[in-house]
């Protein structure tokens, strides 16, 4: 493979950096700034893709990884570089992607974070032949053995350490751990004996369950949200880092200010994550979600928690019936952001405030920038929901022009 000397210029989403070299190179490994030696690893017809092999010049900001196996799991992209540089570059990131592809250049709040290691509350192990637990290395398919995951709770290290290598795992391909008031697990892709299910109780499992739906236990993970009690199963997705989805929670809530009287709107709402505090200081909340694990939580979360103002519409959003009552939306969509129809819907909706919660700063500037000609973006926010990972997590709070 080619080697090159590089100088890294800027961070981009992904975990790269941006040079240049006869045309645009991007870099794994390296901090913006440092001169690298770097060996091309795919030549597009546009740019090429390189991974540092050697750094010339090294940034004050990088570090050891603490995880010795960070250079072949693919979980983590920023172990090398100190956290106050992780989150320089993430909001330089989130700021370049609003410029560039939102056309607005509204200066970032404060960013909200927590802690840097032991926070996730979810993780989905990857399992070997001969049951050794760990995570697929980099677009591959070769499971990277972990003794232990410094991003994901003690909890789940603890549980980790009691199974590993354990001959029950044997066939088994894909295990999900979720860790809130009690432990759960997802056993997936296997065609493990129903039986089996057991000896996850055994070692101090609370439940497990079967991707084909045969549980034994608990099968609900439970959550608190102030005083308001939620539960997720393993197939519906919730913010794995609580203690910050907390602080989120609270951010909005204030973002989006007195809505005593107000209709509020939920789209890709879930099991209730902003919902449910939300109807307690609201009038009437209607969530949007089509994924049917989620809605069955949702509504189980509803209930449990006697709350009268809440109700969910089953469709996706571009097919749900549009209305105008709706003061308040909160959009919180996957990765691909926001649909052409979605797009279109929600100006048909035409809401005084929208509080657009994005996982991806690229697909939230379009979206803002679809929006510009109805919406201003008054704030936004970079929510560090995932440290030593390139990934980041936004709140704009877009208000009607």
């Amino acid at each position: 493979m080619e080697q090159l000397e590089l100088q890294t210029l800027a961070p981009l989403y992904g975990g790269l950096c941006l040079s240049r070299h006869n045309g645009v190179v991007f870099v794994r490994g390296a901090i913006p700034g440092e001169r690298v030696i770097a060996e091309i690893k795919e030549q597009k017809r546009d740019y090429s893709i390189a991974e540092a092999i050697e750094i010339l010049n090294t940034s004050e900001d990088r570090l050891q990884p603490r995880c010795p196996v960070f250079k072949n799991c693919g979980g983590c992209h920023y172990q090398h570089i100190s956290y106050e540089r992780q989150l320089a570059i993430k909001e330089e990131i989130v700021t370049d992607c609003l410029k560039r592809i939102g056309k607005t250049d509204v200066a970032l709040t404060a960013t909200l974070a927590g802690q840097q290691w032991h926070y996730r509350s979810k993780a989905q192990f990857k399992l070997s032949g001969d049951g050794a637990i760990g995570f697929y290395k980099e677009n591959s398919r070769d499971v990277v053995p972990i003794e232990e995951c410094f991003i994901c709770k003690e909890t789940i290290n603890a549980f980790l350490k009691k199974i590993n290598g354990a001959r029950f795992l044997r066939g088994i391909k894909e295990l999900h751990i979720l860790a809130g008031k009690n432990t759960i697990v997802y056993v997936k892709d296997t065609e493990m004996d129903e039986g089996r299910l057991d000896f996850f109780l055994d070692v101090g499992f609370d439940g497990a369950i079967l991707e084909n739906g045969v549980f034994s236990g608990n099968i609900l993970c439970e959550f608190m949200i102030g005083d308001l009690t939620y539960f997720v199963s393993p197939q519906t997705f919730f913010q794995t880092n609580w203690e910050l989805n907390l602080r989120l929670i609270q951010m909005l809530s204030e973002a989006i200010g007195d809505v005593q009287d107000k209709e509020i709107l939920d789209v890709y709402g879930g099991a209730g994550n902003f919902s449910l505090p939300l109807s307690l200081r609201c009038k009437n909340i209607t969530i949007v979600e089509n994924n049917p694990y989620a809605v069955t939580d949702g509504k189980r979360n509803v209930e449990s928690n006697k709350l009268k103002n809440v109700k969910y519409v089953v469709k996706s959003f571009e097919k749900a019936k549009e209305s105008n009552k709706y003061n308040v939306v909160i959009i919180d969509p996957p990765r691909v952001g926001l649909s052409t129809a979605s797009v279109t819907k929600l100006l048909a909706i035409s809401p005084q405030t929208i509080a657009y919660v994005s996982c991806n700063p690229a697909t939230f500037a379009r979206d803002v920038f679809k929006l510009s000609d109805m919406y201003t973006l008054s704030s936004i926010r970079l929510i560090d929901l995932f440290p030593n990972t390139y990934h980041c997590e936004v709140m704009g709070i877009l208000t009607k022009k």
